[in-house]
């Protein structure tokens, strides 16, 4: 099993190698289309080669072997031009017709003896159409390489001295009177070399027509062979687009729908916050997967931190809930919470506890008159850090920044949370983010802030005297046994005062019940003020 998946996660590896998974997505467009034209220019190689090849080959072919049959039809052509020259001086009875031909014949034949000696080593050759020049055109020619073709020609070469030599001697027999026979015999002898030396031209043709042909199908084969070898390359090539293609894509198009799934279910409320994308490579899709999926982590968190929030049993536990995620999850070590009074006139410290009543980083002016704080009074964030001595209540503005977030209850400022950090040295863009973390916590505990304000509120009221603001007698009923139990358990002893007022209801008869109401006011307020502050202050019941 263990074989199994390592062999998978080696097959893995190499799919992410040759897919570029693992490379930013600049980068993998970039080499997928290098390698395109990779294969373009192999497909184009192939071709351009080819093409060079065949270009070479038939202009090697065409240099040696048009020129060299050319010249060997120059050479024929003579050939049966001295012929008939020959015959024209044995027929004639005019002697200048009979010397213009010989003339002639031994003009072609030394052009032949040229042309062969061009032949074997190469060079130009001259044509003249005619005795007096008016018609000749030249080419050049490279020498016969061909063992057999040159065997060939040196055998005529010797063939055409001949010629000429019987040529000499029937001219010469042809001025001599009495010599017909002897001029019968050199003629025979004649037309017997000359058929020869046609046999041998013909053969020398034979072989370059051959040689031709040859190439021909050498190259109809090279043909066949290169359209067949850019047929499979074409092929392989259409093949790995497919396949790379359809890798790269299913790479690309599986984050990115994994993603476009989990935000539709976000938007939906339906997404399994536990669930997290896989993260299948290191491009900027892999990282968008793993941003995302910190994303969630922090819904999750928020979520669950309001969830646990909402089952806390005091506004107090709350606000040291949300300090304690600020100081160690978020790492903002110098963070204040002021809870706004439901009055709106005053404010205090709730978070750190051992600073209530304790002027920290601003002015006590902002305990005393809520008013006096920026961010109360506007309901806005205030940063000193794009802003500097923006709130004139902040001390030590020279050697800190602050950043203070509202709490927004009902559309009212119900408290406001302070976040401190150094001058530019510390308030870096890491410290901002973490800011706005921050400020999504925020966001998710303001309604349980309101709502445990409220239950508060609502608690208050009713083991409050709505008249006098002490303590009623429910109160005592709900808390005698937690205050005896807490006496007991510390080895104290426990007093109870109970006070009177005479003739109470004679002042409410005389002089009416509102003034009944303000002399139970005043003295529960001289009460209040000569008694400690750990101690209760109760009305029983009526005066």
């Amino acid at each position: 099993m263990l074989k199994d998946s390592n062999s998978y996660k080696s097959l893995q590896k190499i799919i992410n190698i040759i897919t570029f998974r693992d490379i930013p997505l600049q980068k993998k467009f970039l080499l997928f289309s290098i390698g395109s034209l990779f294969w373009l220019m192999i497909v184009s190689g192939i071709g351009l080669t080819f093409m060079f090849y065949m270009d070479s080959s038939s202009k090697k072919m065409v240099e040696f072997n048009v020129p060299h049959s050319k010249t060997v039809n120059l050479l024929l052509s003579n050939v049966r031009e001295i012929c008939v020259a020959v015959h024209k001086i044995i027929v004639s009875d005019d002697k200048k017709v009979a010397e213009r031909n010989h003339e002639k014949a031994l003009l072609r034949l030394r052009e032949n003896k040229d042309y062969l000696k061009t032949l074997l080593s190469g060079g130009k050759i001259t044509h003249v159409s005619n005795v007096n020049e008016s018609n000749a055109f030249e080419f050049i020619i490279p020498p016969v390489k061909n063992p057999e073709q040159r065997k060939i020609i040196e055998s005529i070469d010797k063939k055409i001295d001949l010629l000429g030599s019987i040529v000499n001697d029937i001219w010469n027999l042809k001025n001599k009177p009495f010599s017909g026979s002897r001029v019968k015999e050199k003629l025979t002898e004649y037309d017997s070399l000359v058929i020869q030396i046609e046999r041998n031209l013909m053969e020398l043709l034979n072989i370059m027509d051959r040689e031709w042909n040859d190439f021909s199908d050498y190259m109809s084969v090279r043909i066949k062979l290169a359209i067949m070898l850019m047929s499979i390359v074409l092929i392989l090539v259409l093949i790995l687009y497919f396949v790379f293609g359809s890798l790269i894509s299913k790479a690309l198009q599986k984050p990115i729908n994994e993603i476009i799934h989990q935000i539709r279910a976000l938007s939906t409320g339906e997404i399994d916050l536990s669930k997290k994308l896989e993260v299948t490579s290191k491009d900027e899709l892999g990282v968008l997967s793993t941003e995302f999926n910190k994303l969630m982590d922090t819904i999750s968190h928020v979520a669950q931190f309001k969830k646990i929030a909402e089952e806390d049993d005091t506004l107090q536990d709350v606000y040291n809930r949300l300090g304690k995620i600020f100081v160690e999850e978020l790492g903002l070590k110098d963070v204040i919470i002021y809870e706004v009074f439901n009055n709106k006139k005053g404010m205090k410290i709730v978070y750190p506890e051992e600073l209530e009543g304790v002027e920290a980083n601003c002015s006590m002016d902002i305990q005393l008159d809520s008013d006096l704080c920026r961010a109360k009074r506007t309901g806005h964030e205030v940063s000193s850090l794009e802003y500097p001595e923006i709130c004139k209540f902040f001390m030590n503005g020279d050697k800190h920044s602050h950043i203070c977030v509202p709490i927004m209850i009902s559309g009212n400022v119900g408290g406001i949370v302070q976040f401190i950090c150094g001058k530019s040295v510390n308030c870096d863009l890491d410290f901002q983010n973490r800011i706005s973390r921050a400020k999504q916590y925020i966001r998710e505990i303001q309604p349980v802030i309101e709502t445990k304000r409220l239950t508060r509120t609502l608690k208050e009221s009713a083991v409050r005297d709505a008249l006098t603001g002490l303590y009623n007698r429910r109160f005592l009923e709900e808390s005698y046994e937690n205050i005896v139990a807490g006496t007991l358990r510390r080895g104290k002893s426990l007093g109870l005062l109970m006070c009177d007022l005479d003739y109470f209801k004679n002042i409410n008869d005389v002089y009416g019940h509102d003034v009944g109401d303000v002399v139970l006011k005043e003295t529960a307020g001289v009460i209040r003020k000569n008694v400690r502050a750990s101690d209760f202050v109760i009305r029983f019941g009526g005066e």
